[in-house]
C-alpha cells in the first residue's frame, strides 16, 4: 500500500493512479471530438495526421509485438502444468469446447453482419488498397497440414498463430512428460525449463500491463485520425459498428455460453 501511494504521488501519478478503462474511454471521446473539429479544417487535419500518425502506429506495433510471445509462453506453461494422465481427458474437452464455441462465434458474426450490414456507411469500399481478393478455399487436408509448422522458428517470426499454438502445445505436453519422468536428471532439467517458461509468461503479462498504460494515448490518436480524415459523417456508422460488435458479444455470451453452461447445470450469472 505504501509503495502504491508513493507511485501515485510521483511523476504522472495522476495518470497511473486513475482507472485504466476510464482513461481509455476519455481518450476515445477526446479523440472523436478533436477529429470532428479537425474535419472542418482540412489543412490542420492533414498536419495533425502527418505528425500524430506515429503515435497511433506505435500503439498498433506494441500490441502486435506481444501477441506471439504471450501465446507461446502461456500455452507452453499451461500444457506443461498438467500431468500426462490428465492431458488426454483435458485436451479432448478443451479442443471440443474451442471448436464448438468458435463455430458459434463465426455463425453469430456472419448472421449479424449480413442482417445489419455494419460499416456500410464508412465509405471504405472505394479504397483500392483495402479491396478484398477472391480466394479459393483450400482442401480440408491442407488446412490441417498447415497447422503443423515446417519450421517453428519461421512461424514465430511470421506470427502464424495456428502453427505457433500447435507447436507450443506439443512442446508443453512433451515438457510435462519429462517433468514427470522417473529419470531424476531429466525431471530436474525439465522442471528448470518449465520455470523459465513460466517466468517468461509472467514477464509478458507484466509487459502487457505496461503497454496498456499507453492505450489511452494510442486510442486517442487513432480515433482522432479516423474522424479527421472522414469527417463527422463517420460518427453514425462507427457507432453502429460498435453497437453490432457488442451485440454479437452479448448474443455469443448469453446464448452460446449460456446454452453450454445450462447443459452442465451451471447458471450463467453465477459463472460470470
Amino acid at each position: 500500500m505504501a509503495e502504491q501511494s508513493v507511485k501515485k504521488r510521483g511523476f504522472m501519478g495522476w495518470y497511473f493512479g486513475s482507472n485504466l478503462l476510464l482513461r481509455i474511454m476519455v481518450g476515445l471521446f477526446l479523440g472523436a471530438a478533436v477529429g470532428v473539429a479537425l474535419g472542418f479544417a482540412p489543412d490542420a487535419a492533414a498536419t495533425f495526421v502527418k505528425y500524430a500518425k506515429f503515435f497511433g502506429d506505435l500503439f498498433i506495433r506494441l500490441l502486435r509485438m506481444i501477441v506471439v510471445p504471450v501465446i507461446f509462453f502461456s500455452l507452453i506453461t499451461g500444457a506443461a502444468s498438467i500431468t500426462p494422465q490428465q492431458l488426454g481427458r483435458v485436451g479432448v474437452k478443451s479442443l471440443s469446447f474451442y471448436l464448438v464455441t468458435s463455430a458459434l462465434a463465426i455463425g453469430i458474426g456472419l448472421l449479424l453482419a449480413n442482417l445489419l450490414q455494419p460499416g456500410a456507411g464508412l465509405g471504405l469500399t472505394d479504397n483500392a488498397a483495402i479491396q478484398g481478393k477472391e480466394a479459393k478455399a483450400p482442401d480440408l487436408a491442407q488446412v490441417f497440414l498447415n497447422i503443423v509448422p515446417l519450421n517453428p522458428i519461421e512461424s514465430l517470426a511470421k506470427g502464424d498463430v495456428l502453427p505457433i499454438i500447435f507447436f507450443a502445445l506439443v512442446f508443453g505436453i512433451s515438457l510435462s512428460v519429462l517433468r514427470n519422468s522417473k529419470d531424476e536428471h531429466l525431471s530436474r532439467n525439465a522442471d528448470s525449463l518449465f520455470h523459465i517458461c513460466q517466468a517468461a509468461a509472467e514477464t509478458m503479462y507484466r509487459l502487457v500491463g505496461g503497454i496498456m498504460q499507453y492505450a489511452p494515448v494510442g486510442v486517442f490518436v487513432l480515433i482522432a485520425i479516423v474522424f479527421a480524415q472522414q469527417g463527422p459523417k463517420v460518427i453514425g456508422p462507427l457507432l453502429f459498428v460498435t453497437f453490432v460488435f457488442f451485440l454479437g458479444l452479448a448474443v455469443h455470451l448469453l446464448i452460446g455460453y449460456g446454452a453450454i453452461l445450462a447443459l452442465f447445470g451451471l447458471h450463467i450469472f453465477k459463472f460470470l
